[in-house]
């Protein structure tokens, strides 16, 4: 019995290394190959139908052979980061801008963590998985799809650079769609787990945010808040 689970261990092990280098290689034959124009109309056409039909959506993610759709998730994290970037930058900055300079390591904490939130949770919810196995990049691609409301919470908050009084507005906006979210991402991982008892299910999901949240304490003692 223990070599069995040994054995398991090791080929689980080798499977999240295998996903892991096919997903990096994924990410950059998208970034390397991106069609600004050709793209952004395509991204434009995904989160409509985000808006139209979510849970539809999600599902159809899931079940998503081609893989096509991740392209969307790597510019949607994209604009996420960058997002998140000029707002580190710009809530750090003086009124001779170099203030932010000196704080260089916060705002470098304060980008990678959209990515890796999403990274931790993919990689928590494909080991996870071992009924209905998907790629490692189709769990990005569902995870990122549930994280659209906090994408674009995080552009609108752009609007903060404008008017610190804005935030009146972009802050209860914000908490809104990290709720939307969290609902989202309840029925994304419920479809890429394959759990059709409701019951079980949950139980799944609060191991998952049980882990999800003990990364988050152990990455927030390194100053990195996951989202």
């Amino acid at each position: 019995m223990e070599e069995e689970k040994k054995e398991e261990k090791v080929v689980n092990t080798e499977e999240l290394k295998s996903e892991t280098s096919n997903t990096v290689n994924q990410v950059k034959d998208t970034i390397k190959n991106v069609d600004f124009k050709k793209d952004t109309a395509e991204t434009k056409g995904f989160i409509t139908e985000m808006f139209k039909n979510p849970l539809g959506k999600l599902k159809e993610l899931v079940d998503e052979s081609s893989g096509k759709s991740f392209k969307y998730a790597v510019i949607l994290l994209v604009v996420w980061t960058v997002a998140v970037l000029l707002n580190a930058i710009f809530s750090r900055m003086n009124l001779w801008g170099y203030y932010w300079y000196s704080n260089l390591w916060s705002i470098v904490k304060s980008t990678i963590a959209p990515i890796l939130s999403v990274v931790v949770m993919s990689i928590i919810l494909f080991v996870m998985n071992k009924k209905n196995k998907k790629p490692l990049t189709t769990v990005i691609t569902a995870v990122t799809a549930a994280k659209l409301p906090t994408v674009i919470a995080s552009v609108v908050s752009l609007l903060t650079l404008i008017g610190s009084g804005i935030s009146i507005i972009t802050s209860p906006f914000a908490k809104l769609c990290n709720i939307i979210s969290v609902v989202l991402f309840f029925f994304a991982s419920k479809n890429l787990l394959a759990e059709e008892e409701n019951s079980k299910y949950i139980k799944k999901f609060v191991i998952v945010e049980a882990i999800f949240y003990a990364v988050y304490i152990l990455l927030g003692l390194l100053g990195i808040y996951l989202v």
